[in-house]
């Protein structure tokens, strides 16, 4: 099955990517399946992932304006989502390699330690990122039911990310 995006498409929907583009159409496709087939359904991924996708994919892909009773919206698209969800999962983990040493990041001819609190971080922000513009595009999606028969409400959008601070003592 193909990606939605491209590996060039990471850099110019999200933030500049060098990683090997192996690597990274990998992060895409898992991406895909992960982040993306189950906030949609499987009716309407699979409609996304045609050849030529219907014309009235196009906003919810790419991006646009779109109007409802409280006026105009933007909405960023799935594509953008994508790309940012890619981008995190290559943060995270795109360039370290495993070795009979442990984990390494290759960045010369020698071997570094990742520095894992800043790549936390890092994951942490572009994984936010991305779940806003899914969040859009799923507000879309229930704004727009008639236009999207596939598309099943009960698919909601559930993260594991969570920050659990305590106060006082």
């Amino acid at each position: 099955m193909r990606n939605l995006i491209t590996y060039e498409e990471i850099s110019q929907l999200a933030r500049p990517c060098t990683t090997d583009e192996d690597m990274a159409k990998a992060m895409i496709a898992e991406a895909q399946r992960v982040e993306i087939k189950p906030r949609l359904g499987d009716a309407l991924y699979l409609k996304l992932m045609e050849d030529e996708p219907e014309e009235r994919l196009e906003v919810l892909l790419n991006g646009g304006i779109w109007k409802d009773s409280c006026g105009d919206h933007l909405l960023t698209g799935i594509k953008t989502a994508l790309a940012y969800y890619a981008l995190a999962r290559i943060t995270r983990d795109g360039n370290i390699q495993e070795t009979r040493y442990g984990s390494v990041v290759k960045d010369d001819q020698y071997s570094t330690d990742p520095e894992k609190t800043e790549r936390q971080r890092q994951y942490r922000e572009l994984f936010g990122q991305a779940d806003s513009y899914m969040a859009e595009a799923l507000h879309y999606l229930a704004q727009n039911r008639e236009t999207f028969p596939e598309y099943k409400t009960c698919a909601k959008m559930r993260s594991n990310r969570m920050t659990i601070r305590t106060i006082g003592k």
